[in-house]
């Protein structure tokens, strides 16, 4: 896949922190985000040419979102399905990841092509670095410590949480299926039986 033109600074006339710059307070974590960290994930932007093929395929999602959207992952615990609901409605994100207000997300399996990438191209460390340096630039974390920068464990933890879903959601599926197929009888005698079963053991404690 290709890479999209892509501007750092977002559209003028288009963006939320453009349109709106006072929605957020000073101290918000999605404007400081937006301020702080952005910038350094645009740069790393660079390192992610790797991971594509400039001139061949249908453009791809911006890269320098996913990588920002990820991180949110982690901080926020949610899953892919999630996080694109929350790229396509939630302010905040739009905020901090410099998208547009028309900004209609994309489909959830992107997010598992980009971790998949990240890892084959040895790029895992590319998010926990660049939140790194930014707290380096505000003094949060002295240059010369040591601090672990194995993103191994970020893309684990949203994988996971991705799986998770994947599971209530083939849950959900088969109850459904399952509640279609039953004759009304036969699911009130179901019922029954579940009801019964509670009482019972209810009854025990």
């Amino acid at each position: 896949m290709s890479l999209p033109q892509f501007d750092v600074q977002g559209s003028l006339f288009e963006s939320l922190g453009a349109i709106a710059p006072d929605l957020f307070s000073d101290n918000d974590k999605y404007k400081r985000f937006a301020q702080k960290v952005w910038p350094v994930l645009a740069q790393s932007r660079k390192q992610l040419l790797e991971c594509y093929q400039a001139d061949n395929g249908r453009p791809a999602v911006e890269p320098v979102v996913l990588l920002g959207v990820m991180i949110f992952q982690f901080l926020e615990r949610v899953p892919d399905r999630q996080a694109v609901e929350l790229v396509k409605y939630h302010l905040g994100w739009k905020l901090a990841l410099n998208l547009k207000l028309s900004e209609g997300g994309f489909h959830p399996t992107t997010l598992v092509y980009f971790r998949q990438r990240l890892i084959e191209h040895a790029k895992a460390d590319l998010a926990m670095r660049a939140v790194l340096e930014a707290l380096q630039k505000e003094g949060l974390v002295p240059k010369r410590s040591k601090q672990r920068l194995d993103s191994t464990h970020v893309l684990s933890a949203v994988r996971d949480l991705s799986t998770l879903e994947c599971v209530r959601e083939t849950v959900r599926l088969a109850l459904e299926e399952l509640g279609a197929r039953l004759a009304e009888v036969r699911a009130a005698r179901l019922l029954g039986v579940v009801l019964g079963t509670l009482c019972a053991q209810q009854a025990r404690l």
